[in-house]
């Protein structure tokens, strides 16, 4: 059983952002939405993206996002962002580049081509500062 409060990570930049890489997952949503990508793998590493229909997540699409790897594992793009993150953050930033939406020397590009490379979930957690945003 995970605990409430995950191991640091290497990712890490307190007090605004943490990276639980065992996925300590709590919240009933998002459990249901690990256990939907997890049926989905089909005994392969990663599910295929093409298995991925919105209407079985329907009850979760506003706080999802899907990020589109590009080439070698090296771009992200947002390819989809739920209404109420768009709502809470007063932006749509689908279509943009990860890296372009949060400050200089944040982690989540590198979370990403971890995510990429040992093909498993992460979770992240914190405060949102994004760029351009107050």
């Amino acid at each position: 059983m995970h605990s409430d409060v995950p191991k640091s990570s290497t990712f890490d930049v307190p007090p605004w952002f943490y990276a639980d890489m065992e996925m300590g997952v709590q919240d009933q949503d998002l459990r249901d939405v690990l256990a939907y990508w997890e049926n989905l793998k089909e005994g392969q590493a990663l599910p295929n993206a093409s298995l991925v229909d919105p209407l079985d997540l329907r009850k979760h699409l506003g706080n999802l996002f899907m990020v589109r790897v590009g080439q070698n594992g090296e771009e992200f793009v947002y390819s989809l962002i739920g209404t109420t993150i768009a709502e809470v953050l007063d932006r749509d930033s689908t279509g943009r580049r990860v890296e372009e939406t949060f400050p200089k020397g944040h982690p989540i590009a590198d979370i990403y081509r971890l995510i990429y490379k040992q093909r498993r979930p992460v979770r992240t957690h914190g405060q949102l500062n994004w760029v351009n945003k107050d």
